[in-house]
């Protein structure tokens, strides 16, 4: 779906779509027993343009259909999940049956192993990868739990078109502890094994801990080497602060180099436009959350970019977002964001805004609304404005059953008029067997 639409208009989709949803979802119980829990969901756009590879439009009408489903037995502490995607492009060629998971997972009464087989995204590795593999989980003592994984992934059994470029190998173990000097610390290998190219071995250092004799400051950071390069790929350090009960202060280094030929190692897509080398890059946060009805988010990085050798430049991002629920006896809650890009230079530069409104006309209905502006000179190597405006329904049909439709509206440099429809369906369930 993201292939086809304008990256302003996703956003608007993001922040809009799932609140009657959510409800519906927050309110499956779990079997106690042995049972089955999870949701369908049918998605169709229509009309829905895209530029091909020569930038000539073409209007298409894709419809995806999710199914997420869970088996648990807590009494034998087992359970299984899979995750499927089934999307369909009309007056297109493209077809596809994609699963995300398809796992088994097991463990034991008193929980000191877990085991996990089949395809899941592992959030162990260095970046989360889609494996067909195992993973498993082992505390011998309390406080510490040591993580080991293994899969492989066939480039063409991925997901379209999020599938890597390249068949690998994972592998990696991890040992975690609470146990010492009163932090969360973890230290961790990794082996990447493409098929076409070399393997890369990493190895990751990640610490948390409250600051000594405070209640009200901690300290974090983490490290990943590159082995076979001898280069600091990752670093990150932080301290996080409350200056005041409702005042919460971040800052944060980050520095990385970003590697040319492997996507999946390109961490930030923002920095990955401007940069070719080394980023160095200084960030402070502020939480403030001046009532209950209010809570304001801001943050600013300043960004040192390495272009080619022996060439540099600066750039900065700033984001300012402010959540607001004044007006609960009318069922009305807002979002009002907005942010500064500046890339390589004084010209290459992006400015925008986005406002969400949440009414509930009654308990079973809500009414959305959202608006984006942006402002873009050269980050997409394209100069123009872009609009985005999105009209949206919720509607809960009986329990557990949700309605979905949205009317989109967005203009910008590639398409002076993109109007489409969207239309959803989402069905939860939880049933004892």
């Amino acid at each position: 779906m993201t292939k086809n639409m304008p990256p302003i208009a996703i956003v608007l989709l993001l922040l809009l779509w799932g609140g009657m949803a959510a409800q519906a979802q927050q309110e499956t119980i779990r079997p106690s027993t042995v049972g089955i829990y999870g949701n369908t969901t049918s998605l169709f756009q229509a009309p829905s343009p895209y530029l091909n590879a020569f930038r000539d439009k073409k209007y298409v009408y894709p419809f995806y259909q999710y199914a997420d489903l869970s088996i648990v037995s807590p009494q034998y502490n087992f359970s299984s999940n899979s995750y499927l995607r089934y999307r369909k492009i009309f007056n297109g060629d493209q077809e596809s049956l994609d699963v995300y998971n398809l796992y088994l997972d097991f463990s034991n009464s008193a929980n000191t192993y877990e085991m996990r087989v089949g395809r899941q995204i592992n959030t162990e590795s260095v970046n989360y990868v889609l494996m067909d593999g195992i993973l498993a989980r082992i505390r011998p003592i309390d406080g510490f739990e040591l993580v080991a994984y293994g899969g492989y992934q066939v480039k063409k059994l991925q997901p379209d078109p999020e599938e890597p470029t390249d068949s690998f190998g994972t592998y990696g173990i991890k040992l975690k502890t609470d146990a010492i000097l009163g932090s969360m610390i973890s230290v961790g290998y990794e082996l990447y094994d493409p098929d076409d190219s070399s393997s890369r071995q990493f190895i990751n250092v990640s610490f948390n801990r409250v600051v000594p004799f405070t209640d009200y400051a901690d300290i974090y950071g983490l490290a990943e080497i590159d082995v076979g390069e001898g280069n600091l790929g990752l670093l990150t350090a932080g301290i996080g602060v409350t200056v005041i009960r409702s005042l919460y202060l971040n800052l944060e280094y980050d520095t990385y180099n970003l590697d040319k030929d492997r996507d999946e190692f390109q961490l930030d897509p923002i920095f990955d436009l401007f940069s070719n080398g080394r980023m160095q890059q200084a960030k402070v946060g502020v939480k403030f959350v001046p009532t209950t009805y209010l809570v304001i988010n801001g943050s600013y990085a300043f960004t040192h970019y390495d272009v080619i050798k022996d060439n540099s430049t600066n750039g900065s991002i700033a984001r300012l977002g402010f959540n607001f629920d004044f007006w609960q006896p009318i069922g009305l809650r807002a979002f009002q964001g907005f942010y500064f890009i500046e890339g390589a230079d004084d010209n290459d530069y992006a400015v925008g805004m986005n406002t969400s409104l949440y009414e509930n006309i009654t308990n079973e209905w809500q009414l959305e609304f959202a608006f984006a502006y942006a402002y873009y000179d050269k980050i997409t190597n394209q100069d123009g404005n872009a609009f985005s405006y999105i009209i949206g329904s919720e509607y809960l049909v009986f329990r557990n059953l949700v309605m979905r439709t949205d009317l989109e509206f967005n203009t910008n440099p590639d398409f002076s008029k993109d109007v489409r429809v969207n239309l959803g369906l989402s069905y939860y369930f939880s049933r004892n067997l």
